[in-house]
């Protein structure tokens, strides 16, 4: 469509204008350049349009507003302020076609980032494949958790003690072949993603993603025993009687040091990661639960992992095996 328009805009610009206005030397003179130049690029507009609706389609909200706002406003408007004080009113008119140049060029590099990223997450992943794991009749074991606490270590040693099945980064390998959906767009929707999480998570991609993930995690809870770590799952599988939710905290200084030794990060990025991490795990289970993320009301066993996660490990099993 911005191809057809581009054509009859440069070529037939006096056809659509006497449709409009009148045939005056001056106007039809303005009127005709202003077509072509102002329209000369409006295939690119098209285009633009076309890749931030796809941005918005596959649940990456900020590379959508990235794309449409960079031609719109981002450059658009600066140059139609600036190039009139130098090119006169032939300044407004080539704002448009500047923009789209600048635009376009934004654009393509989202989506050749966008899609490096899926090839290269496909290829690691080709051999990686998850599977349905059997267990025996029991207790299914929930670990919510602070980012540092060590929750997903712990959850390993505790499935590994009880010797029960233990899920984490299984459940989104399980749920993208449930659904058709990449890996590791459904393992970043509880990432450390902060401008415009609540947005993104609201998207229709990654509400589908979820979906596929909740009936991932009741699959697996038909299996029997199991440790599942993060994604919801208590509340994913709040009607189970066999189950024990369980939240791992530690003070903010001891997941501070723990995050440096895990990640070499400095102490301020340590935290930074933390608090973003915190933010956008109680953003996601606000969504997936109407409830407050760590709120202990919700947990059977919450415990401080600051002792070390051996001894949490020690005190969850002997708390799991009490109640059996």
């Amino acid at each position: 469509m911005g191809i057809i328009s581009t054509i009859i805009f440069e070529l037939f610009p006096t056809t659509i204008i006497s449709i409009f206005g009148s045939n005056e030397d001056l106007y039809m003179e303005f009127a005709v350049l202003t077509f072509r130049l102002f329209l000369m690029l409006v295939t690119l507009t098209c285009l633009i349009k076309m890749c931030s609706i796809f941005f918005q389609a596959v649940g990456e909200p900020l590379k959508a507003t990235i794309s449409s706002l960079t031609r719109d406003i981002i450059c658009f408007v600066p140059l139609v302020i600036i190039l009139p004080k130098y090119l006169g009113i032939k300044g407004v008119l080539i704002a448009a076609p500047i923009a789209d140049i600048i635009g376009i060029c934004i654009t393509i590099i989202l989506i050749f980032q966008f899609f490096k990223n899926i090839t290269k997450i496909k290829e690691e992943n080709k051999n990686n494949q998850a599977y349905l794991q059997d267990s025996k009749e029991g207790v299914i074991i929930t670990i919510s958790r602070t980012h540092g606490s060590q929750g997903k270590e712990i959850g390993k040693l505790v499935a590994l003690k009880l010797g029960i099945p233990y899920y984490y980064k299984e459940m989104t390998a399980l749920a993208a072949k449930e659904s058709g959906l990449d890996k590791e767009f459904i393992s970043d929707i509880n990432s450390t993603k902060d401008v415009m999480h609540d947005l993104y998570l609201t998207t229709a991609p990654v509400k589908y993603a979820i979906e596929a993930q909740e009936k991932v995690i009741k699959m697996i809870a038909k299996k029997g025993s199991c440790v599942l770590v993060g994604r919801a799952a208590d509340y994913v599988l709040r009607n189970n009687k066999n189950l024990i939710r369980i939240f791992i905290y530690a003070p903010k200084e001891y997941r501070i040091k723990k995050v440096m030794e895990m990640y070499h990060d400095t102490k301020e990025k340590a935290l930074k990661n933390i608090e973003k991490s915190d933010k956008n795990r109680a953003s996601y289970y606000e969504i997936i639960s109407g409830q407050k993320w760590g709120n202990p009301e919700n947990y059977d066993l919450c415990i401080d992992s600051s002792i070390g996660k051996e001894k949490t490990t020690e005190i969850i099993c002997d708390y799991i095996n009490k109640l059996k």
